[in-house]
């Protein structure tokens, strides 16, 4: 009886050492651990990082870019990319202010801003999923005209005159919560079940994993290439709506290519394979958080701006390597 109780202590442990092994080879997990020790270690280091402002500020910019991110994934888990993503944010938050700033209205410049850039992500996932352009091609091609189309209509200046209501909706705060940082865990917590836990998700994963097999098994590879690139669009919408809430005005600089940087790092730091077929909405999440906080700290820190676009685009290639890396030790293994 004793030697029993001994074989199922040893079996107990042996399961609670496996399940640990497990968790930590989720790079979710990873990421949040290595993350915490990160934030740890800034806190120490980085003067004035640990202010009540500065942590308002990093939470901001982490919803915005998470936002934005969140949408890529869905893009890049079907083998796509959307570029337009920053500039389709400015160009919706401007058309928006201006509606704003002649009818005073926050509800009408809501409904524009997304407006805007769900059609802008319309006009990308025709061109991608009907007429079969190349992803990266036509989604440059609308980023540079909407681009050249911001700084047309302001003159390069900034749209403000928006409304206080619409200002203390989309940039105050709910029991000292910030309402941007409320905004983004609600629709991430929405779009994570929406890509887990439904026949859409699916067919999302299928799309990017081999698109032949996922037409044998009934999937609309069209209609889900065409969806990817509205979800996007949307998303760059709730982000002009918050953006622009916050600054009290919108511009084409609050939208620009070297913010792109930021948002795939997040997404490919994630999970996200540039393979398709991989990604989930809490990795672009935790590190959307962690992107913020090291540019943050860097910043603070008085890094030069081009080395922390160095540092990121390191990032990028390294960890694109090991998700290669990875696919290929999968794939030998199935054989």
């Amino acid at each position: 009886m004793h030697n029993a109780d001994k074989n199922v202590l040893n079996e107990t442990e042996s399961n609670r050492k496996t399940t640990l092994i497990r968790k930590l080879k989720n790079p979710n997990v990873l990421l949040l651990i290595v993350g915490v020790l990160l934030f740890v270690i800034i806190s120490i280091i980085v003067p004035n990082f640990l202010t009540v402002r500065n942590i308002t500020n990093i939470i901001s910019q982490s919803s915005t870019n998470g936002l934005m991110a969140i949408g890529l994934t869905f893009v890049i888990i079907t083998k796509g990319i959307d570029l337009s993503l920053p500039t389709n944010m400015a160009f919706s938050a401007i058309i928006g202010s201006m509606v704003m700033a002649m009818t005073q209205s926050g509800i009408l410049g809501f409904l524009v801003i997304c407006g805007v850039a769900v059609a802008i992500g319309v006009i990308n996932g025709i061109s991608v999923s009907k007429f079969r352009m190349v992803p990266m091609i036509v989604t440059l091609a609308v980023s540079t005209i909407i681009a050249g189309s911001s700084n047309w209509i302001t003159g390069a200046r900034s749209v403000g005159g928006l409304p206080q209501a619409y200002r203390n909706i989309f940039a105050g705060d709910i029991l000292g919560i910030p309402t941007q940082a409320i905004i983004f865990i609600v629709i991430a917590v929405i779009m994570h079940l929406f890509l887990s836990k439904t026949k859409f998700g699916q067919d999302v994963y299928q799309t990017g994993v081999n698109e032949k097999a996922a037409k044998v098994n009934g999937v609309n590879i069209g209609r889900i290439k065409f969806l990817v690139y509205v979800i996007s669009g949307l998303m760059a919408g709730i982000t002009g709506v918050l953006v622009s809430a916050r600054l009290g005005s919108a511009g084409p600089s609050i939208g620009t290519q070297d913010q792109f940087l930021i948002i795939v790092c997040a997404t490919v730091l994630g999970g996200a394979s540039v393979t398709g077929g991989k990604g989930t909405i809490l990795g672009t999440v935790i590190a959307s958080i962690f992107m913020t906080v090291i540019t943050n700290a860097m910043n603070l820190y008085g890094v030069d701006h081009f080395i922390t676009f160095v540092i990121m685009g390191a990032i990028i290639v390294v960890f694109t390597y090991f998700d290669l890396v990875r696919n290929k030790i999968g794939e030998s293994r199935v054989r």
